[in-house]
C-alpha cells in the first residue's frame, strides 16, 4: 500500500455514488437471475443515473460556472471531479449497453420477446406499421424546428425526441425534432408468430414514417436523443412569504435550466454536432448510446404478462408476526408494541390505523408528517376522510421533497380544502422524519397511538423498500412524540427527550457521544462494538470519530447501501472497520444503529442517514427500540446482513467493492422473507410461541 493511500481519509461522495450504481448494474450480470430480472437492473441503473446527473453533477457544474469554492473532505477540485465523473460514467454506460446488446436482447429474442430495429422489419411489417402510424399515432405528433436564429428549442428535461436532418426543395438543410409522446406506449406491438411478442420502439416508428411528418422535405438523416438539465434549484425561504407560490415557481424554472448531458444514439454524426452546438455543451457531456435510449421507460417490460420462467418468483408480503391473532389494531396496541418489517410484512396496519381513526367516534385528533406518498395515496385519502368527519387533523407536508414537490402541493391543497391544518414544512429545513400519531378518548384515559418508521408513508414503495416501523401506545414514547410534534409545528422550545432523538439539534451530538462511550469502554477493557446500517455515510465528523474508535480497539461493522466516504482497513486509521453493501431485489432503506455498550445493548431505528444534510439540515427522528423481543429481532436482522454471501460486497481501500463469497450460500433478503413466511404460516393465532430465531443457531 502506498503512502498516499495510507493518508487517504475520505472518498469523494459523487465517485462513491458511482461505485454504488456500478453494484446495481452488476446485478444485471448475475446469470443466476432470470432474464427479465437482469433487464430490470439495467433499467434501474439508467434511472439512477438520471437523478444523479440532474442533481449531483448539475451541482458540481454550477459550482464551476459560478466560480464558487468546491469543498470536499477528499480534497478533490470541482474540475477534477467533473472529469472523473465523465470518465467513469462513460465507461459504465459503455459496459451497460455492451451487455444489453450482446446478452440481454439476444436472449429476449430467443425467449420470444423481440424488440426490432428498422432494418429487421420486413416489407409486410413496415406496411402494417405505417398503417398503424397513420390511423392512431400521426395526429399526436408535433414536428418542431430545433433552432430559431441559432438558439435551441427549450427541450424538456429527460424527454425523448426523434431528430431529423431535412433538405428543403431550395436545398437548405434544417434540423427538426419530434417529441416522442409520453401518452403513447413506447413499445408498439406488431403481428408475429404464435408464442412470440414482437415490438418496435415508438421513436423508430416515427423515423419510419418521417415522410408523412415532413411533406416537401427530403429526410437525410435521423437520430434519437434526450437532454438532461439542472433540476437542483432551491426556493428562497427568506424572501418568499407565499411559500406555495415560491415552490410552483421552482418547478417552472427547472424546465428553463441549463443542460448537463446529451444522450444520442449513434445514427447521425451531423445531428450530433448540430445539437452539441445548439446546447453549448462539451464533448465530455455527450453520451453516444449504442442502442435504445432511456431504458428506464422500458422498465414495464420486466412485468410483461406470462414468461414466468424469465422472472423471479413473487414474494407476497406476509401478515406481521405481532398481529397474527387478527385483533383490532387499537386493542393490540393497548397491550403490546408492534414491530413491522417491510416489505416482508404488510404495510396494511399503518393504513388500517389511519383509516379506522378517520371514522372512529372516539378519535380526537390525528397528527402526521408527509414526505413522499403515492399518486392515489390511501394514507392521504384517510386523512381527507378524517377531516371531513370532524377530526382535528394536522399534517406537516414537506413541499421540498425533491421531484415530489408537485404531488405534495396537490395533497396539501386538498387537505386544506376539507379543513385540515396544513403546515408547509419548516424554514431552511426539510422535514424527513416519519411520524404518525392518533389521539383517542377511551374509558380509562386519553390514549396516544404512535407510528414511527424508517420509510415513507407510501404503500407502493413499502412493497419494494426494506424498512422498519414501530407501532406503540407506550406513555413514555408517545409523550415525547407529542413534545416533538409541538416543537416542529409551533413555537415550543426544543424538548429534552430520551426515547426519541431529533435532528438537527440532538441527533448528531448523541451519535457522537454514543461512539465516544464505546471508545471509553474499549480503553477500559470492556466489550465495545458498533454496528450501523445506513443508506449513506458522508458526515466527516462521524467518520473521524469512527476512526478514533477504530484506533481505540472498537470493532465497527457498517452496512452502507450507497455513498460511503469512509476509507476502511487502513492501518492506524480504520483497521477495525468493516464496510459492506447489500444489493438485492429489494432496496435496502432502513437505518439501524447499534451499540454493544459493555453488554447493555442499545438498538435504534431512524429516518436519518449518516450524512451532514440529514444530521444538520433536516428534521429527523431516531428512536430507541424498547428492550426485549423487538430489540433482539432488529439486532438479528442487522447481523444477518453481514452473513450474506450472495448479494453482499465489501468496500476496499481503493474505493471499489468486491463480492463477498462464503462456504454457505446465504442471501439475507431471501432468509428474511422465508422467516416472515414461516411465522405467518406456522404461528397464526399462537402469540405465546412467537420467537425471534437467532440466525444459524
Amino acid at each position: 500500500m502506498s503512502k498516499e493511500l495510507e493518508k487517504k481519509k475520505f472518498f469523494n461522495r459523487e465517485l462513491s455514488w458511482i461505485e454504488f450504481n456500478r453494484r446495481v448494474m452488476h446485478e444485471a450480470f448475475r446469470e443466476s437471475y432470470p432474464l427479465l430480472e437482469r433487464f430490470k437492473f439495467l433499467c434501474i441503473t439508467s434511472s439512477n443515473f438520471d437523478e444523479f446527473f440532474m442533481v449531483r453533477v448539475a451541482g458540481v457544474k454550477r459550482t464551476i460556472i459560478n466560480q464558487a469554492e468546491y469543498s470536499c473532505p477528499s480534497a478533490i477540485s470541482a474540475e477534477e471531479l467533473l472529469g472523473n465523473i465523465s470518465k467513469f460514467t462513460h465507461e459504465m454506460v459503455e459496459e451497460q449497453y455492451k451487455y444489453l446488446n450482446v446478452q440481454i436482447l439476444p436472449e429476449l429474442k430467443s425467449s420470444g420477446i423481440n424488440i426490432l430495429t428498422l432494418n429487421e422489419l420486413s416489407t409486410a411489417d413496415k406496411k402494417n406499421a405505417k398503417s398503424l402510424f397513420q390511423s392512431e399515432i400521426f395526429s399526436v405528433m408535433t414536428p418542431m424546428k430545433a433552432e430559431t436564429n441559432k438558439s435551441a428549442l427549450n427541450f424538456v428535461n429527460l424527454h425523448l425526441y426523434a431528430a431529423f436532418l431535412l433538405k428543403s426543395e431550395k436545398g437548405e438543410v434544417e434540423l427538426a425534432v419530434v417529441p416522442v409522446p409520453s401518452s403513447l406506449k413506447r413499445l408498439v406491438q406488431i403481428p408475429g408468430e404464435e408464442n412470440e411478442q414482437r415490438f418496435v420502439l415508438l421513436e423508430e416508428l416515427i423515423k419510419l414514417c418521417a415522410n408523412q411528418l415532413f411533406p416537401g422535405y427530403k429526410v437525410l438523416e435521423h437520430a434519437s436523443f434526450r437532454v438532461t438539465k439542472d433540476m437542483d434549484l432551491s426556493v428562497d425561504e427568506d424572501d418568499d412569504k407565499d411559500f406555495l407560490r415560491a415552490m410552483r415557481e421552482v418547478l417552472i424554472h427547472r424546465e428553463k435550466s441549463f443542460p448537463i448531458r446529451l444522450e444520442i444514439n449513434k445514427e447521425s454524426s451531423k445531428i450530433r454536432s448540430r445539437l452539441v452546438e445548439l446546447l453549448k455543451i462539451s464533448d465530455e457531456e455527450v453520451f453516444d448510446i449504442d442502442g435504445i435510449l432511456d431504458l428506464k421507460s422500458l422498465f414495464s417490460l420486466s412485468f410483461i404478462p406470462g414468461y414466468q420462467d424469465l422472472k423471479l418468483s413473487a414474494w407476497e408480503s406476509c401478515q406481521p408476526r405481532d398481529l397474527l391473532d387478527g385483533n383490532d389494531i387499537f386493542s393490540v396496541l393497548k397491550e403490546r408494541d408492534v414491530l413491522l418489517h417491510h416489505p416482508y410484512e404488510k404495510f396494511d396496519p399503518v393504513i388500517e390505523l389511519i383509516d379506522k381513526a378517520s371514522t372512529d367516534p372516539s378519535i380526537m385528533a390525528i397528527k402526521m408528517t408527509l414526505y413522499r406518498t403515492s399518486g392515489n395515496s390511501p394514507v392521504v385519502n384517510a386523512l381527507l376522510k378524517a377531516a371531513l368527519n370532524g377530526k382535528e387533523v394536522t399534517v406537516l407536508v414537506e413541499l421540498k421533497a425533491r421531484f415530489d414537490e408537485g404531488q405534495n402541493i396537490v395533497w396539501a391543497q386538498k387537505l386544506e380544502e376539507v379543513g385540515a391544518n396544513v403546515i408547509y414544512g419548516v424554514a431552511d429545513l426539510k422535514v424527513h422524519c416519519k411520524f404518525l400519531m392518533v389521539i383517542r378518548k377511551e374509558e380509562d384515559k386519553v390514549r396516544r397511538y404512535l407510528h414511527l418508521g424508517t420509510g415513507n408513508y407510501n404503500e407502493k414503495t413499502a412493497e419494494i423498500y426494506g424498512d422498519f416501523g414501530l407501532l406503540t401506545s407506550r406513555d413514555d414514547m408517545t409523550y415525547e412524540a407529542c413534545l416533538f410534534f409541538n416543537c416542529i409545528t409551533g413555537y415550543s422550545t426544543i424538548p429534552n427527550l430520551s426515547m426519541l432523538t431529533m435532528a438537527p439539534t440532538m441527533l448528531k451530538p448523541r451519535l457522537l457521544s454514543m461512539i465516544e462511550r464505546e471508545i471509553d469502554i474499549a480503553r477500559q477493557g470492556g466489550t465495545a462494538e458498533i454496528i450501523c446500517k445506513s443508506n449513506s455515510l458522508a458526515d466527516p465528523d462521524i467518520i473521524k470519530t469512527f476512526y478514533r474508535a477504530s484506533n481505540a480497539g472498537v470493532k465497527i461493522k457498517l452496512n452502507i447501501r450507497g455513498i460511503c466516504m469512509l476509507v476502511p482497513g487502513v492501518k492506524g486509521q480504520s483497521e477495525n472497520i468493516e464496510v459492506v453493501s447489500v444489493v438485492g431485489r429489494y432496496l435496502e432503506h432502513s437505518r439501524i444503529y447499534y451499540c454493544r455498550n459493555n453488554g447493555k445493548e442499545e438498538v435504534f431505528l431512524a429516518s436519518a442517514d449518516l450524512m451532514a444534510r440529514n444530521l444538520e439540515k433536516r428534521i429527523e427522528l431516531m428512536f430507541k427500540v424498547p428492550e426485549g423481543e423487538h430489540a433482539k429481532r432488529v439486532k438479528t436482522v442487522l447481523d444477518l446482513y453481514f452473513e450474506d454471501t450472495l448479494h453482499s460486497h465489501e468496500l476496499l481501500q481503493t474505493g471499489s467493492f468486491q463480492r463477498i463469497e462464503g462456504d454457505k450460500n446465504i442471501a439475507s433478503q431471501e432468509e428474511l422473507y422465508k422467516e416472515a413466511k414461516a411465522h405467518s404460516k406456522s404461528f397464526a393465532g399462537k402469540r405465546g410461541e412467537l420467537k425471534v430465531r437467532k440466525r444459524g443457531k
